[in-house]
């Protein structure tokens, strides 16, 4: 119980700081688009991603400083361009901020970016396969209870992020909104290609 409580807190406090994944999952959520299949995948994502930590290949990408400066300069490139697009919508005419807030990607495109803004961000690699790899670990024969805390932590937040979203849709249809919305996600995603671009990944 103490290395489920450990993996679950441990765990929820890194997958809140994941902007990338956060805002993508809420944007879907509020445009009632695929919330719940998006949220899914995140977690997923995690459960695959602390498992493989857990198994040790955390300590691999590890010992393989190039491996980690190309996961870093890929993720800073990407980040930069998705939060430059959505900073470039945020200036649009009203008329196109509302067609871009009702325009709604097919399935296999939205999954495609799900899996980019997650697998493409260094600091998915570095919170859940990294570190959440390593803590399992040091709890021997109690490390699969940590990692299914930190697994659990993940479930409760993405299907809450996505149900909550969807409940304040119906709200927040204005174009003014979804012009500040934009540019809040911009800020932020920059914010984090900043933090990975000047912060050593080791």
């Amino acid at each position: 119980m103490l290395a489920f409580l450990s993996g679950a807190i441990t765990g929820g406090g890194l997958i809140v700081a994941v902007g990338a994944q956060n805002s993508f999952l809420l944007e879907q959520a509020l445009k009632r688009h695929y919330a719940f299949p998006i949220a899914l995948m995140f977690i997923l994502s995690d459960a695959i991603s602390i498992a493989l930590g857990a198994f040790g290949l955390g300590l691999i990408l590890q010992s393989h400083d190039w491996l980690l400066s190309v996961s870093r300069w890929a993720g800073v490139a990407f980040l930069v361009w998705f939060a430059f697009g959505k900073w470039r919508a945020s200036f649009q005419e009203e008329h196109l901020v509302l067609e871009q807030y009702s325009q709604r990607l097919a399935f296999f495109p939205l999954v495609m970016m799900g899996f980019a803004v997650t697998w493409l961000n260094p600091h998915f690699y570095l919170d859940t396969m990294i570190l959440m790899g390593s803590l399992a670990n040091q709890w021997q024969g109690e490390k699969w209870a940590f990692v299914f805390g930190g697994v659990c932590a993940s479930v409760v937040w993405f299907l809450s992020l996505a149900f909550v979203g969807k409940l304040c849709a119906k709200w927040l249809e204005k174009a003014a909104f979804w012009r500040w919305f934009n540019r809040v996600n911009a800020i932020l995603i920059w914010s984090i290609a900043l933090k990975i671009a000047t912060q050593p990944l080791s």
